[in-house]
Formats: C-alpha cells, sequence, structure tokens
C-alpha cells in the first residue's frame, strides 16, 4: 500500500511537471509561428498535428500497445522525445532560413504527439497494475487536474517568455520537463500490483455482449464533445461582437472553465465514486444543458459586467462537467477494459472523441453566420440534453444486461 502512494505521488509530480513545460512549449510554438509568418492558417495547421496524427495512428499505436511491454514502450516513446528536442534546440541554432524552421517545428510537433501519445497510452493501460485498487481513482482524478493546472498556467508562462526568450531556449524548459518524465518512467513500477486478466476479461465480455457500456459512454462523449465546439465558437462572438465585452473579461471568463475541472477534479481525487457510470454521467449531462441555457440567456444581458459575471459562474459549471463527465469514462476504460484490449480501446476511442469537434467547429461556425449566438447556443443545449436523456433511458437496460 505504501509503495502504491508513492507511485501515485511520483506519477502525478512528473505528470503535472510534463504537462506544464509541454504545454507552454506548445503555446510558444503556436506565438512564435504566429509573430513570423501573421498567418492564421499555419496557425490552425499546428493545431490540427496532434489530431490529425492520433487519428491516423491510432491503431497502430493501440496495437503495439496491447502486444509490447508498456514499460519499454514508455521508455522508448521518452526517450525519443528528449533527443528530439535536442535536436529541435541544435537546429533552431544554427543558420537557417524562416521556411526551414517551419518545417523544423511541424515536423517536430508531430513526433513529440506521437511520442507522447504512444506514452500516455501505455502509462493509462498499465493503470490497475501501477497502483493499488483505492488508489486509482485518485490517479485518474489528480491526471485532469494536472490537465487543467496546465490549461491555465501555460498561457501565463508562456506569454511571459514568448517574445522575450528565444525559443531555442524555451525549448530548454521543455526538454527538462521531458527528462523529468523519463526520469519518473524508470522509476516507476509498472507490475506493482498483480492483475487478475481473466476475471477482467470475463466481465467485459458480458458487457459488450448484453450491455455495450463503453458504447453508451463513447456515443455521449462523442456528442458532448461536438456540442461543446458549439460553446467555443460561440462564446467569443457573443461577448465581444454582440455584447462588446473587452478581450480582457472574455479571457477572464473562459480561464473559468479551467477552474472548474481543476477544482472538481481536486475534489473527486477524495470522494468514492458511484458505481453506476451511466446513470452519472446522464445526470451531468441534464445539468450541463441546463448550464447551456443559463448562457444562451446571458447573451441578452444588457448589463456588461453582469453578462460577463453570468458567463463566468457557466463557464466554471462546464469545466467542473466535464471533469465529472471525464472521470467516470476514465474509469471505466482503464480498470474494467481487460490489459490486452485497454492499448487499442484506449488509442481508438481518445481519437473518435475528438473526431467531431473539427466538424463542429466548421458546422457551427457557419451557422453562426446566420443566427445569433444565443440560438446557437440553445441548439447545443438541445443536443447535449438529448445525450443525457438517451443515457438516462438505457440505463436499466444496459446495468440488467451485465
Amino acid at each position: 500500500m505504501q509503495k502504491s502512494k508513492k507511485q501515485l505521488i511520483l506519477a502525478i509530480s512528473s505528470l503535472g511537471i510534463g504537462n506544464l513545460t509541454s504545454a507552454t512549449f506548445s503555446f510558444c510554438l503556436g506565438v512564435y509561428v504566429l509573430q513570423k509568418t501573421s498567418s492564421s492558417m499555419l496557425f490552425s495547421m499546428l493545431l490540427l498535428v496532434r489530431p490529425l496524427s492520433n487519428l491516423l495512428l491510432s491503431s497502430l499505436i493501440g496495437f503495439c500497445v496491447d502486444k509490447y511491454d508498456h514499460k519499454k514502450i514508455c521508455m522508448i516513446a521518452q526517450a525519443t522525445s528528449v533527443v528530439a528536442v535536442i535536436l529541435f534546440i541544435a537546429l533552431f541554432r544554427a543558420q537557417l532560413s524562416l521556411s526551414e524552421r517551419l518545417l523544423i517545428i511541424v515536423a517536430s510537433s508531430i513526433v513529440l504527439t506521437v511520442c507522447d501519445t504512444f506514452q500516455s497510452t501505455s502509462y493509462k493501460a498499465s493503470t490497475n497494475s501501477m497502483v493499488a485498487a483505492e488508489h486509482r481513482q485518485k490517479l485518474v482524478a489528480y491526471e485532469q487536474l494536472t490537465d487543467a493546472g496546465a490549461v491555465i498556467l501555460a498561457p501565463i508562462l508562456g506569454g511571459l517568455l514568448a517574445g522575450a526568450v528565444a525559443i531555442s531556449n524555451i525549448a530548454l524548459l521543455e526538454l527538462a520537463g521531458e527528462s523529468v518524465v523519463l526520469l519518473a518512467i524508470a522509476l516507476l513500477d509498472f507490475r506493482l500490483i498483480s492483475v487478475d486478466v481473466e476475471a477482467i476479461s470475463d466481465s467485459w465480455l458480458l458487457s459488450i455482449k448484453n450491455g455495450r457500456y463503453l458504447m453508451e459512454l463513447l456515443l455521449f462523449a462523442v456528442i458532448a464533445n461536438f456540442a461543446l465546439s458549439g460553446l467555443e465558437v460561440s462564446l467569443p462572438i457573443a461577448m465581444m461582437k454582440e455584447l462588446g465585452i473587452p478581450a480582457n473579461l472574455y479571457g477572464l471568463a473562459d480561464s473559468f472553465c479551467a477552474g472548474g475541472m481543476l477544482l472538481v477534479s481536486l475534489l473527486l481525487g477524495s470522494f468514492k465514486m458511484p458505481k453506476n457510470y451511466l446513470l452519472t454521467t446522464g445526470r451531468i449531462g441534464i445539468i450541463l444543458a441546463g448550464d447551456f441555457i443559463i448562457l444562451a440567456l446571458a447573451c441578452l444581458c444588457p448589463n456588461k459586467l453582469l453578462a460577463t459575471g453570468i458567463f463566468s459562474i457557466c463557464m466554471l459549471v462546464v469545466g467542473a462537467c466535464l471533469a465529472a463527465v471525464n472521470l467516470p469514462y476514465a474509469m471505466y476504460v482503464r480498470t474494467k477494459v481487460p490489459v490486452n484490449l485497454q492499448g487499442r480501446v484506449g488509442a481508438t476511442t481518445s481519437s473518435v472523441v475528438a473526431l467531431l469537434s473539427p466538424l463542429g467547429y466548421a458546422l457551427f461556425g457557419l451557422v453562426l453566420g446566420q443566427i445569433k449566438p444565443v440560438w446557437c447556443l440553445m441548439m447545443c443545449a438541445i443536443i447535449i440534453f438529448a445525450d443525457g436523456l438517451h443515457l438516462l433511458l438505457s440505463t436499466s437496460r444496459v446495468n440488467s444486461s451485465i
């Protein structure tokens, strides 16, 4: 038990450092591209590197994780990341043209993304054997905590560094973070806990045959992610264009989402998660739909400060709901799916969940050219409400078949 707790602390602390340095480096790369080219197209291409790479390589990554030793995959992937950052620093300090540097940025982003996906998929597939059962929920919850923390802190740190410090020197920070994660992986025992593969496999087969438990959770996540893309497009238009709220207040309201994720992730690490994941997720979906309705109504508020306050509170609820939904989904995938399927299920579901986001951005961007944000947010609320209601109605049927 004591060793499991030490592993939990080591994993979360190294993950926090790695997430923060990687997010800061990515932010600075984006700023560098915008400053040097003033091209929004190149900037958007850089943003698409991660989802496209994950989508194209999800099958290969999942197969490798299921077939080979998890710790070896993590070590190789992380060591490759360290080498990639070293090469980036060396090349960027050479006398190169802007086009050559842009190619290096894209190539480095692809390599780091692929390595990160290999490493994270292997790491997540080892949840059952890395920590004791009573520490697994804490591990997943605190992972979300570090993700939310990086979302909040990376733009602040990146904003201080970008422009003031050479990009090759900022890469030294990324190198330090990647090296810390590599050391942590070397120290972690990926086989601390003996896992009963057969027992897990039996419950998984029952779920697939009779209840499609994971399918229901995955369907909810895909549809909710699509609706959330509508929020990302609508919020800046509603606040800055429709209501004339300053950009700094918009940024403040938007940051409350990460704050909600941070707060709930911290709380979930201390509370016992309900066993009925479908029922819990469905209820959270209904709450999220109600929050979207309030967001829509806030678009009609004539007072800028009051509207900003309402948007901020609603975004806090959005972040809280996202963290609360992600935990049961992650817990189910990482503790109920058999070890020999963890890689393929984890890699595939991650890419599938993100699949509709680009479509959502394009569709809602087109819709907002014809209707006001208030109606777009109402559409999103209806979508999420139907998504959550479907999960609630299917709960009894799914659970009775397990």
